[in-house]
């Protein structure tokens, strides 16, 4: 009961912590620091591939530990938020990272239609990662003692 408590603190601490260390701490300080944009934009984008494996890592490992508690799992609001945030990364990664690392190996940058798709969703995914952190932090921040009362 205790155990499971703890490694679930323990995973959306890894999980989440990640989450704004590197998208709010890294990123931005790696703009800063490189000379070239697309030097930062590649060190950048390989760091969110990185949290996106381990967002889906984490996130596939407390869905299964929720999903453990059986019916009980469906009435727990840490369980759907849990599992929104797992769809989240996997649409992120498997779908608007791969159409942006797709666009970046063209000549986007002299294709205006190719330049707007790819601000878009660069657009969409920075409003996703967005919602990731939030959502993370709401997980984080409370305790919910719903898990061990599933667990009894």
């Amino acid at each position: 009961m205790i155990a499971g408590l703890v490694g679930e603190r323990l995973l959306l601490t890894l999980w989440v912590g990640s989450l704004w260390a590197i998208g709010y701490i890294t990123a931005p300080v790696a703009f800063i620091y490189f000379e070239d944009i697309e030097v930062a934009g590649e060190f950048v984008g390989k760091l969110f591939v990185i949290i996106n494996y381990l967002g889906l890592a984490c996130g596939s490992a407390l869905v299964i530990r929720y999903a453990s508690l059986g019916h009980h799992a469906i009435t727990l609001w840490r369980f759907w938020l849990t599992l929104s945030m797992l769809l989240l990364v996997a649409f992120m990664h498997f779908y608007l990272q791969t159409e942006i690392s797709g666009i970046k190996s063209l000549d986007w940058r002299q294709d205006s239609a190719l330049s707007a798709q790819f601000d878009l969703l660069h657009h969409l995914s920075t409003i996703a990662y967005v919602a990731l952190s939030i959502l993370g932090l709401a997980l984080v921040a409370t305790q919910d003692n719903m898990i061990t009362k599933a667990e009894r």
